[in-house]
C-alpha cells in the first residue's frame, strides 16, 4: 500500500505521516540537538527509559529537549516477548502513536534512553496523555553491548489498540522478529482511518482537520477507544507521574 503520492505538501501533514521519524540503527548520544557518538560513560545513575515509538528518533528528541539540554545516551536494544502496535488515539500533531504490547515469541527493536531526573520530568510532560509511567519487571532487554536488563521504565498506552479485522496492527517502521500482526506504515493507517471516519475527504485534509480541530480529534479518538481492544502488558509496577 503506497499512498504518499496523494498527499499535499504541508508541514502539518508531513509531521503526522513522518511518525515515528528516522530511527537510527546504532546507539548515539543526543547532544546539542543532534545524534553524536554514543558515550557509555554517561549512563551511570540514570533511568533506563524504553523508547519504542518516536522517542527513539533524534528528530523527536530535538522537539522535546532542544539544543541546550544535557546529553542523553540513547542505546539500541532488543526487547523479547513484545511488539509495537498502533494505539487507539490521535496525537495532537495528527499521528496515530505507538503502543508497546506483550507478544510471546516476538522480539522488537527499541532504544533505551538514559535520562537524568530533569530530563525525565521533561519526558513526563510529553507522555502523560493516554500513557502510564511504569516499571517493567522480569523482562529480557538485550542491549547491543551485551548487557541484559531485567527491569526498565516505559510509558504504556492506556487507550488500547486500533484494530483491523479484530487484531492490532504493528508499526512497519519499527523492526521486529516473530511478528504475528499485520504491519502497516503511518500513512496507510491514516488512509484506513480516513476511510472509517470521512471516506470522501482527502487524506491530507483529514490529517489537517485532526491537528487543527481539537473537538473533532477528541471525538474521533473516543470512537477509536470505544472500538479498540485492550493492550496486553507484561508484568509491571505502576509508578505514575
Amino acid at each position: 500500500m503506497n499512498n504518499t503520492n496523494s498527499l499535499k505538501s504541508d508541514s502539518l501533514v508531513e509531521r503526522a505521516v513522518g511518525y515515528p521519524y528516522e530511527i537510527t540503527s546504532s546507539s548515539f548520544t543526543f547532544k546539542e540537538g543532534s545524534a553524536q557518538p554514543f558515550d557509555h560513560s554517561l549512563i551511570s545513575g540514570r533511568y533506563p527509559i524504553i523508547g519504542y515509538g518516536s522517542n527513539q528518533s533524534p528528530h523527536r528528541l530535538l522537539q522535546k529537549y532542544g539544543i541546550s539540554n544535557n546529553p542523553i545516551p540513547v542505546q539500541r536494544g532488543f526487547l523479547d516477548d513484545h511488539d509495537v502496535v498502533y494505539s487507539a488515539h490521535f496525537a495532537s500533531y495528527g499521528s496515530l502513536p505507538a503502543a508497546l504490547v506483550y507478544v510471546k515469541g516476538a522480539t522488537v527493536s527499541i532504544s533505551v534512553n538514559w535520562l537524568d531526573e530533569s530530563q525525565l520530568q521533561i519526558m513526563h510532560g510529553t507522555e502523560w496523555d493516554h500513557y502510564d509511567y511504569v516499571k517493567l519487571n522480569n523482562i529480557s532487554l538485550k542491549l547491543v553491548d551485551g548487557k541484559v536488563l531485567q527491569e526498565a521504565y516505559v510509558y504504556l498506552c492506556t487507550s488500547g489498540c486500533t484494530t483491523t479485522m479484530g487484531a492490532p496492527i504493528s508499526l512497519a517502521e519499527v523492526c521486529a522478529r516473530g511478528r504475528i500482526y499485520q504491519e502497516l506504515k503511518q500513512i496507510d493507517m491514516q488512509v484506513i482511518l480516513r476511510d472509517r471516519f470521512q471516506p470522501k475527504m482527502d487524506v491530507s485534509e483529514f490529517i489537517i482537520e485532526n491537528v487543527s480541530n481539537e473537538k473533532i480529534r477528541l471525538s474521533r479518538t473516543q470512537h477509536l477507544i470505544n472500538s479498540s481492544i485492550k493492550v496486553n502488558f507484561s508484568e509491571y509496577t505502576l509508578i505514575g507521574y
